[in-house]
């Protein structure tokens, strides 16, 4: 099967935000076809992501949905697995949960993100627990005495050792190191690699494409209009280190001042501290063409098909825009009715 033959997805993430409008979204965008409503979880910034989940259950019939993600260090195990496999009561075969290490939940707490090997644990705790009822975490036995019904695991990665312990262990991934072929090529043999590890294939996953999109009559302004996601771009490109990341070596100083700089008080906030930061550096051509697919329904288009030529096939992307319905509807019209 070739890269044409492989169907394409595409999928939306909503920050949440009060419960009533975040219903409309929801509905709206299984509406339009959308495949996929991923839920960020950072409880300073947003509306809580379990809540918004239950909403998304109520409010839609097809569309899956769930945490994009969660983490080891704010969310106990034994609470996620319980709280996940609850919403896959209410909507059976359609939940999915996303874990990362940590990222604005856990420093705007003044906590810092998990390690590898504890998100390793911390997946591993909630699969068993979801599968067995009962499972041991940080040495301490934990459980849940109802039968819980499974639900896949997706693991949200950046880096190559994150990508390869997804390969090895997630039912998908979550994948946020760009969209241009090199990024592509690169995440594929680090997650074949992981999976490898496992007796798997990368087939045997379900990777998702993490992309901030936009569409407008110049791509000007829709770069524009993207300008507060291109920092958090940046921001998960300078995360720990910048190694393996195909990041060009007279940009890597340049991220590691990001990373120093970032305030994550001002995660996703026009205008904000952290726009005016990649501005100041010089990194916002780099991060568009590198993390988006942005510009008119053309070069839109263009760019999902030179990643899909690459190897990516599933597109979820972050929809930050107040008017996210008005940003759907012309994805849905004028993007993806001729690509899918």
């Amino acid at each position: 099967m070739t890269s044409h033959d492989v169907p394409l997805k595409f999928g939306v993430a909503f920050l949440p935000g009060p419960p009533a409008e975040f219903s409309s979204w929801c509905r709206e965008a299984e509406a339009l076809g959308f495949d996929l409503v991923g839920i960020p979880d950072s409880q300073s910034i947003y509306r809580e992501t379990i809540v918004s989940s239950t909403l998304a259950a109520e409010h839609t019939e097809r569309v899956r949905f769930g945490p994009m993600v969660t983490n080891p260090i704010t969310r106990h195990p034994a609470v996620t697995a319980s709280a996940i496999a609850t919403l896959a009561e209410l909507a059976p075969g359609r939940v999915v949960l996303g874990i990362g290490t940590g990222d604005s939940a856990v420093h705007n707490l003044g906590l810092g993100p998990a390690k590898l090997a504890g998100l390793r644990e911390y997946v591993t705790t909630i699969r068993q627990l979801l599968r067995q009822g009962e499972a041991e975490y940080q040495g301490a036995p934990v459980r849940i005495t109802w039968k819980p019904p499974y639900v896949p695991i997706y693991i949200a990665a950046t880096g190559p050792r994150t990508m390869e312990l997804a390969g090895e262990i997630a039912d998908g991934i979550i994948i946020l190191n760009g969209l241009l072929s090199e990024n592509i090529e690169a995440a594929l043999t680090h997650i074949g690699a992981g999976a490898a590890r496992a007796g798997r294939q990368v087939d045997d996953l379900d990777l998702w494409w993490w992309a901030y999109a936009a569409v407008a009559d110049l791509r000007a302004d829709a770069i524009e209009s993207l300008m507060m996601s291109l920092t958090s771009g940046a921001k998960h490109l300078a995360r720990v280190t910048t190694k393996g990341k195909q990041i060009p070596p007279e940009l890597e100083p340049t991220f590691h001042e990001v990373m120093g700089r970032y305030r994550f008080d001002q995660h996703q906030v026009p205008g904000g501290a952290n726009v005016q930061l990649i501005q100041e550096l010089g990194l916002v051509d780099y991060l568009a063409e590198r993390m988006t697919l942005s510009g008119t329904p053309d070069d839109c288009k263009a760019q999902v098909i030179r990643a899909q030529q690459a190897g990516a096939h599933q597109f979820c992307m972050l929809v930050p825009y107040a008017d996210k319905i008005g940003f759907m509807r012309r994805w849905s019209d004028g993007v993806m009715a001729s690509l899918v």
